[in-house]
């Protein structure tokens, strides 16, 4: 039977919030008991949030960080579940979440149909379900030719589709990797250390050659909250550039950078009217400094050599439309999302490279 590690991350009040709920359905899974451990990384912590750990989730293994972010917390509990012997697949999940007493049997059946798969995403529902009807948070993520990525489904009806299929990005939500790809791909990029990060290693597994995937019938339940404040607009539009430079070949990055610069210009009215222009302007600063154009190149070095596949195959099915399901934009819906996928169904015919 294979060992699996499933890895959360409490923050702040996460744990007084979702972790009961979250913990006493873990622990319910069908799946043999010994087979399974949970790591909870206490991110940020303090001796009132590991209390509260210890009191909620008694048999879970409590690790304890001092704050450096998602990808560093994942990591963290990584290390001790290869330690630990737990470490045939790792199952990252939210906190906020709870899970259906089949998910992880169903996920990791998922990894048997093909030796070629790399990462298996559960379904995520939105929880509770309204009128007894569940609603989709994601059943696979999408991901712009810009960077932008977002839930695919969000907010539909769940179609109860039983098809396995192939997706660009796995959320972060509810994802399974094998030990043998994680480390492949170098783990988590901690220097993300927020946002963007289930987009990173997917893109990472998908070099190799590696296929991600979508699992119905592992299903998981999702306490879905939208949330933007300034702090995240710095991370998700720093990270969104960084994975374009570390990913993306140079006549790509040429070929989409006039829409790339049409873009920033139409989304400057709305961060002014949102007070979000200092972050905006902190995330050009970012890439003016030498050390930090250093490490991006260092990444995208990296990034490069685990290349298998060409631009064509990588970018298949990225999209042209951002389509965010809490945001309700018009001049978006009705001028820019138009015109970027007029424009990204042009320019992708041509990327052959």
């Amino acid at each position: 039977m294979k060992k699996v590690a499933i890895i959360m991350i409490n923050y702040k009040d996460y744990a007084e919030r979702f972790l009961k709920e979250s913990y006493e359905s873990l622990i319910k899974l069908n799946y043999p008991k010994d087979s399974y451990r949970i790591y909870i990384i206490d991110n940020m912590t303090s001796l009132e949030t590991q209390n509260k750990i210890k009191e909620l989730a008694l048999d879970a293994t409590l690790i304890l960080s001092n704050g450096n972010g998602w990808g560093y917390g994942n990591n963290l509990g990584v290390k001790k579940a290869i330690k630990d012997g737990f470490d045939d697949y790792f199952y990252f999940v939210n906190m906020d979440t709870k899970f259906d007493p089949e998910c992880l049997r169903e996920a990791l059946k998922v990894f048997e149909i093909d030796q070629n798969i790399g990462a298996v995403q559960s379904k995520i529902l939105i929880y509770p379900a309204v009128n007894n009807e569940y609603k989709l948070n994601s059943n696979g993520n999408n991901l712009t030719f810009l960077g932008f990525g977002y839930c695919a489904g969000a907010g539909k009806k769940d179609d109860l589709s039983k098809e396995i299929r192939d997706i660009v990005v796995a959320s972060g939500v509810g994802v399974l990797v094998s030990k043998k790809i994680f480390l492949k791909v170098g783990m988590f990029d901690e220097s993300y250390f927020m946002y963007h990060d289930d987009i990173e290693l997917s893109f990472k597994i998908k070099l190799l050659g590696y296929r991600v995937v979508f699992a119905p019938k592992s299903v998981v339940y999702h306490k879905y909250e939208f949330e933007r404040s300034n702090k995240k607009v710095f991370f998700m539009e720093r990270n969104r550039f960084r994975f374009l430079l570390e990913f993306f070949k140079l006549p790509t990055l040429i070929i989409i950078f006039p829409a790339f610069i049409l873009m920033e210009i139409g989304m400057l009215p709305y961060e002014i009217i949102n007070k979000w222009i200092n972050k905006k302007l902190k995330v050009y600063l970012y890439f003016f400094n030498f050390k930090n154009i250093k490490r991006i190149l260092k990444k995208r070095a990296f990034a490069q050599k685990l290349r298998k596949i060409s631009d064509k195959e990588m970018l298949k099915g990225v999209v042209g439309i951002i389509d965010f399901q809490e945001i309700e934009n018009p001049v978006l819906k009705y001028i820019a999302n138009p015109l970027f996928n007029v424009y990204w169904s042009v320019v992708k015919k041509i990327i052959i490279w």
